[in-house]
Order: structure tokens, then sequence, then C-alpha cells
């Protein structure tokens, strides 16, 4: 309790809650006070009243200063300086004043305080400069008994204490605060992890010897998200970077690790502190720290409480990025690289494959589709799984292994000279077993030589496919390497260019169909894509993927583009003129095609010519156009939008290249790839990447629509997730304009956009 003692002689004033006359033990570093005074005599005798005090559980440390500019160098060397005594007539009348304004303005030292002392009553400061120069006390020194001596030190040292850890708060959140956007920016576990260490280090002051432990990306495979350890380290531990939990063996702190992992809780120590930053897709964070000077003070745990906030949802952030990336680029079952990736890896070394003679080979299971039929999906993972380790094992740490196709491996190593390619296939001789079955099987492969042939890796995978149709043709041929002969086929081609070009300049043979997009509650048709046709004039159909290829590599994609957005202008015109309900058209836009200069000037023209309502139109673009230039992508964008039309992104969870400028790109839709459908069963729905998708989707404020939705099963399972629109066989197939209005007025309530 405070007690206030007052005497008119005196005007003694005595805190009886502490008694300052009474040393204490020491709780901490020395005040630091500052004794200025052009006296001697007021030096020593302000050394007798003080030496061994203790103000609020910490000594006393005492500093002399006989002159104004003294002073002025002692505290440009000094930092922490609680309290100044500071004599306002020195040098000059006013020499203590200032000095005041010296100290407050050219050295900016607003926490420390100032006690002014004056023999000469006569030269007391004005108010003024005692409220603008924040002055804690004005004294005469014949005023400063002991007590009165000790009470005003400890009252100016009160006040030291909270306005630095007001100042120490608010710098430490505004820390937090500039630093927190940083903390999204990084994709990857490591480049977060070693921000965070950063951040805690710019909390503490000081640096650390830190530990962050979590998923370890490249444990099991590259971009392997489900390998875990030691993402970064710092100080002592630094040499942990890298390592899996194996690694924590020697590290000092690791029952601290364990009780913070068990207690799912920070645990503090003295010394030392473990961070739990909790847990995302089934994957923990923590950080493990020593720290000096004992316990952690309140002020920077609350600052560190702040910090794990920020840190569980920038871990959060990155393992969903890293997981969507994983999908991306690998096969989840065998957790090999995927066909995009490896085609990535082969261009990024093709180079030197070329030069080392390596090969490239795509492995095909035979009849692998029955044998996972007669034995069970399970089964038939456990083959894949029990392949890629053989063929690992075979080729070598160096060689490139991936899963291409739900039963074809891509491979690219340097085959041996005296066994040749053929004995890749040695791996398939014996029997796999199998939950205790051994199951024999075979293969047959494809390989071409790696060199570097326009086109890159796709090509020199095509010359392998190539290889591989001649291998399944040829019987009992197990594998066949690439020829130039196989490449007949060129003439071919150069027909089939040339009639397509025809078809697109007489108007004759193309056509656009429509297939449905859906409320899968109730059915209702809430939209439709625009899908190109070709029927040659003897009634002969070819396939999309066979002249859309075609036209990408010779750059007519562009004009087959403009003809089906101004196509599917003027259908909708047509549709609303029968009086059908209207409904969206998503019409697909090539990569050519928004590269071209006039794009948007090409689309605005279309619509106005056309007089359809650009509402009713929503532009379908995929990642890989996206990731191309963000920033110039988002600027067509919102020149897009602000002709009045709807943008999706297609084919979702192929690329995730551009997923880092998703969320500053003005999409109003997220179309997942029916890649990602088609696999999706009971057992897989509660982690893929089609859940991820839509949880990704709703978090950004899109609409989200599946398609490839075919079995009863997906749509339940993609509904079950909150996707909330679907297209696929199970509702329609692309119909002839004139067959969707039939379609439509058969479907009573089509919605209205």
């Amino acid at each position: 309790m405070n007690m206030l003692v007052s005497t008119a002689q005196d005007e003694l004033v005595a805190f009886l809650e502490e008694d300052a006359r009474q040393p204490v033990p020491s709780a901490g570093a020395a005040w630091k006070v500052l004794i200025v005074d052009d006296d001697p005599e007021v030096h020593q005798a302000t050394v007798f009243a003080l030496k061994g005090q203790h103000v609020c559980g910490r000594p006393l440390d005492l500093f002399h200063a006989h002159s104004a500019e003294e002073a002025m160098a002692f505290l440009r060397r000094t930092a922490g300086v609680a309290v100044i005594f500071l004599d306002v007539v020195m040098e000059s009348h006013d020499a203590g004043l200032e000095l005041v304004r010296r100290i407050r303005g050219e050295l900016g030292l607003m926490e420390t305080r100032i006690i002014l002392r004056t023999g000469q009553p006569g030269y007391a400061p004005e108010m003024s400069v005692i409220r603008d120069y924040d002055i804690n006390d004005y004294r005469t020194k014949s005023e400063l008994t002991h007590t009165r001596l000790m009470t005003t030190l400890t009252s100016a040292i009160r006040a030291f204490e909270q306005i630095t850890g007001l100042t120490e708060a608010r710098n430490g959140l505004e820390s937090l605060a500039e630093s927190g956007s940083k903390l999204f920016i990084p994709r990857d576990s490591r480049s977060f992890a070693e921000a965070a260490l950063r951040q805690l280090e710019s909390l503490f002051g000081s640096p650390l010897d830190a530990v962050f432990c979590g998923p370890l990306a490249g444990g099991g495979c590259e971009g392997d998200p489900e390998a875990s350890g030691i993402l970064a380290a710092t100080g002592a531990h630094a040499a942990l970077a890298g390592e899996g939990f194996d690694g924590l063996v020697q590290f000092p702190l690791v029952s601290l690790l364990r009780k913070a992992r068990a207690a799912q809780a920070h645990v503090f120590g003295e010394g030392a502190t473990c961070l739990y930053l909790g847990r995302a897709h089934g994957k923990e964070a923590l950080v493990c720290l020593q720290h000096p000077g004992g316990e952690i003070r309140p002020l920077v745990r609350q600052l560190i409480e702040i910090l794990c906030s920020n840190l569980r949802v920038g871990f959060e952030n990155v393992v969903l990025f890293e997981r969507l990336h994983f999908y991306a680029y690998y096969d989840p079952l065998t957790r090999l690289p995927n066909r995009t990736r490896f085609l990535d890896r082969m261009d990024e070394g093709l180079a030197g494959f070329a030069e080392s003679g390596w090969t490239v080979g795509i492995i095909d299971i035979v009849r692998f589709s029955e044998l996972n039929d007669a034995l069970g999906h399970r089964s038939g993972d456990l083959l894949l799984i029990e392949v890629t380790r053989r063929l690992k094992a075979r080729l070598g740490r160096e060689a490139l292994v991936a899963r291409i196709a739900g039963d074809a491996f891509g491979i690219c190593w340097q085959p041996d000279e005296e066994e040749g390619v053929s004995a890749v296939l040695d791996v398939f001789s014996a029997p796999f077993l199998v939950r205790g079955h051994a199951v024999p099987m075979r293969a047959r492969a494809g390989f071409a030589h790696a060199v570097l042939a326009p086109g890159g890796a796709v090509e020199l995978l095509k010359r392998a496919n190539l290889a591989l149709s001649h291998a399944k043709l040829e019987g009992d041929q197990h594998w066949r390497f690439f020829s130039s002969e196989m490449e007949s086929s060129t003439q071919s081609r150069v027909q089939l260019l040339n009639e397509l070009r025809s078809a697109l300049n007489t108007g004759k043979g193309l056509e656009l169909h429509y297939q449905p997009q859906v409320l899968p509650t109730n059915g209702r048709i809430v939209g439709c894509e625009a899908l190109i046709r070709w029927i040659k004039p003897q009634g002969e159909s070819v396939a999309p993927d066979v002249f859309i290829p075609l036209a990408e590599y010779t750059g007519l994609i562009v004009e087959i583009g403009d003809w089906v957005f101004a196509e599917a202008c003027r259908q909708i015109v047509r549709w609303d003129r029968s009086g059908l309900p209207p409904f969206r058209v998503g019409i697909n836009i090539s990569a050519a095609q928004f590269r071209e200069v006039d794009f948007v000037a090409k689309i605005s023209s279309a619509i106005e010519s056309s007089g359809v309502d650009p509402a009713r139109l929503e532009l379908e673009i995929t990642e890989s156009v996206a990731m191309e230039d963000p920033d110039s992508v988002a600027r067509q964008l919102h020149e897009l939008k602000a002709l009045g039309l709807r943008v999706a992104v297609d084919d979702f969870g192929c690329g995730f290249s551009s997923l880092g400028s998703l969320n500053r790109l003005p999409f109003d839709r997220i179309k997942i790839d029916r890649a990602f459908v088609r696999e999706l069963t009971p057992a897989t729905s509660q982690d893929c990447i089609a859940r991820i998708i839509v949880k990704l989707a709703k978090s950004l404020g899109l609409d989200v629509i599946a398609e490839g939705v075919e079995t009863v099963e997906q749509s339940r399972l993609l509904e079950e997730m909150g996707c909330s629109e679907m297209q696929g066989f199970l509702y329609g197939r692309p119909m002839h304009p004139d067959a969707l209005a039939g379609w439509v007025g058969g479907n009573p309530g089509a919605l209205r956009i």
C-alpha cells in the first residue's frame, strides 16, 4: 500500500511501499545514472548519498560529467542511461537547459529521465520548458536530502522503466506488423522457417541458437511434403539445417521439444524455449531456441505469442501451397515426378544428357488394367510401388524415373554399354510379391536417344512413345528404338493442316457443341462450355486432340479461337431470340490468342457486332497463360472485366506455378481439372487435391466448378466438399446448339444469371 507523508518544513515525500534506504539483492543489470555538474563537491555528495543503494531491485551505476560537452560525448557513446541529474547553471546561466534541448532533439533520447538541480533558485526554468522537454523533476540542491534524493530517483527510474517498456512494446508491434506480410511471401517451408527465425532474433534483439522443425521438402523425393525434419537452424545449431528428425539425437533441447509436442503447447524454460506452432494437414511445426538471460521477459513473451499467431497462419499457407505444388508435379502414390515434372527435368539437363549419351524411354506395363481389376485397386497400387522401387534400384540415383501415365513410366538414364537399353526390362523378369501372391508382369518399352532436338523433351518423349507404339504392334517385340522411318506421318499432317485451314476459311465443317454446366442438387443448368468440332465434307469427324495440337503448332489456333468466340456470341443471340432462358457460356482462350496485342480489342469488337450481353460470357484461361507474366496478365484481365465478362482459370491443379499471383488476378471461378475428378474415391476424398482446391477457392472468394464428372459417386463426393457446380458426361455430353436448346427445354427451371 502506498503511504504519503508530508511535512510543511521540507515537503518530505516517502514511499513506504519500498524502503529506498535499504539495499536489496540485485535482480538485473545496474541502472545507469549520469551526474552532470561543474561542482566536484556535488558529485562527491551524490555518490555518498547513493552508494550501495538499489532501486526496483537493481543497483545503481553512477557516471560523471563536468560540462555540457562532456555529457553529450558520454551520451553519444553510452546507451541505456536511465536518469540524468543535471545542473542548470554551468558554463553559462542556461547551459543545463540548452543541454536538455540537445539531449531531446539532437540525440533523440526521449526515454531518459532528467532531474534538474540548481544552487541558485532564481535560475528556475519556465514551466513551458519543463513541459516541452519532458523534465521529470526540478529541485534546488539544498532540497535534495538523502530521503528526497532517493524518492526523486526512484520515481524517475520507475517512469523510465514504464516508458522504455511502452517503447519496446510499440517497436515490437511495429516490427511484427512490418514483418507480418513478409511471412506470407515464402511458398516453401525452408524459406518460411528461415524468415521465422530471423523474426524471432529481431524480437530478442540478438542472434539465437535455434532450430525450426517441420515438413522437410525433399525428404522422400524432391518436393515431397510428407517428410519432416529440421527446416532451418541458426547459431550453434546451424549445422543441423536440412537434417531429418534423426539429426535431433544430439540436439540439447530434444527433451523440451518432446514436451512441447506431447502438450501441443509452448514450453518456456530458463534459458530455453520451445514454441509449438500447431498442425497443418497433419504436419507439426515447432521452434526450439536458447536465449541468454534466463527466463523470457513478460513483454517479449507477449510479442512472441503475437508472432506465433502469424507464424501459424503462414505455416498453414506454406504447407497448403507445398501440397498443391507436390500434387501438381508428382504422383502421390509412387512419389515419382509426373509427366510435367519429368519433361521439365529433361529440358533442364538435356544438353548434358545429349553429350553423355543418355537415353529416353517409356515403359508400359502390359494389361495392367486387367491385373488391377482382378487383384483389386489396392493390390494394383502396391504393384506400381514395387515397380517404382525396382526401376530406381536398377537405374541408379542419377537416372530420372517418373510415372507419366496410369501404367506407364518415363525414364532418362545412361545405359550400360554392355547391357544396352533392353536390360531395364529385367526388372520384370521375376514375379512381384503382393499380399502373399506372386504376380508375374510383362512390359513393353520404346526408346529414343536424348539429343538436342527441336521441341526439346516433349519431342523426345514423342519419339519414345512412337517407338513404344511400334513395339506394341509387333507382337513379341518387347521394345523398339526410335528411327526416322517412324515419322512417315508427316505428310498426312500437312494434308490435315491444309484441310483445317480450308474449313476455317470457308466456314464449312467447323461447328461448336455445348456441354451443360449444372447444379448437382437439382440438375438445373447454369451455363455451358463451347467446344469446337470438325466434321469433314464426307462426314468424317476429326478428334479435337488431333487437330487442335496441329493448329497450336502452326499458329492457326489464333484464327480458330477468334472464330470460336465470335460464333459463341452469335449463338447466344440466336438462343435469346428463340426465347431460351439465359445462361452463361464458357469459351476457352488459347495462350497464343491471349498473347495477341489486340486481343481485348477483338473481344470487344465481337461483342459489339453481335449485340450479345457480355455478362453471358465467361473466358476460360489456363494456368499456363496466367503464370507467364502475372502483372501483364492482371492488366489484361482487368480490361476484360471492364467489358463486363467473367473470367475462369481452367484446368486448375495442373500447374500451380501461378499460385503466388492467384490472389491478385481477377478471376471469378476456378475449374477443377478432370484428372483430379477421375481419381476421386471415398478412400481418397479426405486428403485429395480436389478438396484442397475447393478450400482454396472459398478462401479467395471464388466460385468453383468441377469438370469431367462421370459418376454419381464423384458428384456426391464433390458436393460434400462444397463444389456447387459440375460439368461432365453424368449430366450431359457436348451437344449441337439445337440439341442443347431441346435439352434445356426439357430441363425446367434453367437459372438466370
